[in-house]
């Protein structure tokens, strides 16, 4: 089957950005960014805007299914102020969706300050 190019301001290619204040994230801890993103969005790059967020910081976007398995998108070193830019091998949200966008403290130490998190997607449909 051949795919719909769309080009200019009736483009399919978005963003979604989303700011996150992190109040002492412990190791693993889990914020939410975005909940239920749909059937059919294909995430194809992950973008963050990052205060220092403390020694030993990282964190990591995720996606977590309804049945609470998560995948890993990109993962940022937080220790200093930052961005960063990550083009990923597109993850599409199927049959196992709708997904959460998440952001996982994957560091050693709690992280405290604000992140913001933007995903280029497009929705291709289910």
């Amino acid at each position: 089957m051949k795919e719909t190019f769309y080009k200019g301001a009736a483009g399919n290619l978005s963003m979604h950005s989303v700011t996150l204040a992190l109040s002492a994230l412990a190791v693993s801890g889990v914020a939410v960014a975005s909940a239920n993103l749909p059937i059919g969005t294909q995430i194809t790059a992950v973008r963050i805007v990052n205060e220092a967020l403390g020694a030993d910081t990282e964190v990591t976007a995720q996606v977590v299914n309804r049945n609470g398995d998560s995948t890993d998108l990109a993962a940022f070193s937080t220790v200093a102020a930052d961005n960063g830019v990550t083009y990923i091998k597109p993850h599409y949200i199927g049959d196992e969706g709708p997904s959460d966008l998440v952001v996982k403290n994957t560091g050693t130490g709690a992280a405290t300050g604000e992140v913001v998190l933007q995903i280029e997607y497009r929705y291709k449909g289910y």
